[in-house]
């Protein structure tokens, strides 16, 4: 009997062995390596087994909503280096809009912050964002039921200008009253690698640990008056990008590939899953060599002097803001759009060039595009 009970846990020892992997920093980026991923916003046949292994997951049948390609480059190439001075990496966003800087070391690649609009999408600003401490994106050697808790926070404080001041009178607050404005974000974040097995995508299979991350999120707004600090986060509303947040994601990870090769996005209660991000292989499609239609914004008339039409073609469900800057990156306009055609006034801008981008719910850009103002 002591001799079968041994053989059965050579068995089982010799599977948990075989199964499992250590992801190590070799799977860090590094300076000139481009990211290739893939998202799916309808994804079908996706489900989230509970925790252990080793398991065995198919989301083959993923298809491409959209696609993106990341390059990091050596952090001196920004152009707000001077703001992250111990940063080795950036990525540039399409157009040169948004710069995030990291730091590397032998344990962790580290987010220090970014430079680019306000991360609430609703002032227009342009500035430097630093996160205090900086967020450790990955971790390394990271195995089997490693548990990691990360804390940061973001302040910003800006003077008054006309620009802010407009978004004060939609609050309510009358001019010259307030004279500073502050942003302040506090997130916390829990991963926890829950389950190990076998992945595959369209294109390939891997062996792959799986993260369960949850990070909690709050974003205020306050007003100085007086020399007294006044939080307005209720005033702003709904829509307005601040107030309390939830994200909850599981993040397949193996110890080959720089890219994550899946990262799917569920819904608060844990039970829905909304999106999956996964290693682009070049593979045309996941059930019927069917792609879905990028999401595309047509703009008319283009040029135009005071009125333009833009329309969302091949968006997912959902609420969308659209963000216009001027030549020199600073945000002059955000509004609301819904699916399909909207129109929006832009008799308060000036004759020139602007860029325009569309976020989702979560701030993330969808699409971009020029847009050219001129005279009557």
């Amino acid at each position: 009997m002591k001799k079968y009970y041994a053989v059965i846990a050579f068995v089982v020892s010799t599977i948990w062995l075989h199964a499992q992997i250590t992801v190590t920093s070799s799977t860090f980026p590094a300076v000139g390596d481009t990211l290739k991923t893939a998202t799916d916003l309808d994804p079908d046949g996706v489900t989230i087994t509970p925790p252990g292994g080793p398991a065995t997951w198919d989301f083959t049948g993923l298809a491409a909503t959209s696609k993106s390609e990341t390059t990091f480059q050596a952090a001196s190439e920004g152009s707000a280096f001077a703001d992250f001075p111990n940063a080795e990496l950036v990525t540039i966003g399409a157009g040169g809009q948004g710069e995030t800087y990291f730091d590397i070391s032998a344990t962790s690649f580290n987010n220090l912050g970014f430079y680019g609009s306000d991360p609430t999408g609703g002032l227009p600003i342009q500035t430097a964002f630093k996160f205090s401490p900086p967020v450790p994106e990955r971790r390394a050697p990271l195995n089997f039921i490693d548990n990691s808790l990360a804390e940061t926070s973001l302040n910003i404080t800006l003077p008054i200008d006309s620009a802010l001041g407009a978004i004060l009178a939609q609050l309510g607050v009358p001019a010259g009253l307030a004279d500073s404005l502050r942003i302040r974000v506090t997130a916390s974040r829990n991963d926890l690698v829950d389950a190990y097995g076998s992945l595959t995508i369209p294109g390939g299979t891997y062996d792959v640990l799986r993260e369960k991350s949850i990070e909690y999120r709050s974003t205020s707004l306050d007003i100085r008056l007086f020399g007294l600090w006044i939080d307005v986060t209720a005033q702003a509303g709904a829509g307005s990008g601040l107030g309390k947040d939830t994200t909850i994601a599981y993040n397949f990870i193996s110890n080959t590939e720089k890219e994550y090769i899946a990262i799917v996005e569920m819904d608060n209660a844990n039970s829905v899953v909304q999106q999956v991000e996964y290693k682009d292989n070049n593979v045309i499609s996941g059930n019927n060599d069917m792609v879905a239609a990028k999401p595309e914004v047509l703009v008319s008339p283009n040029p135009t002097a005071n009125l333009a039409v833009f329309e969302l073609k091949n968006f997912a469900l959902g609420n969308y803001s659209l963000r216009l800057l001027d030549a020199q990156g600073m945000v002059v306009l955000v509004t609301k759009v819904g699916l399909g055609a909207e129109s929006v006034s832009l008799e308060s801008l000036g004759k020139g060039t602007y860029f325009y981008q569309v976020l989702d719910e979560k701030n993330r850009v969808q699409a971009t595009g020029k847009l050219l103002k001129i005279n009557e």
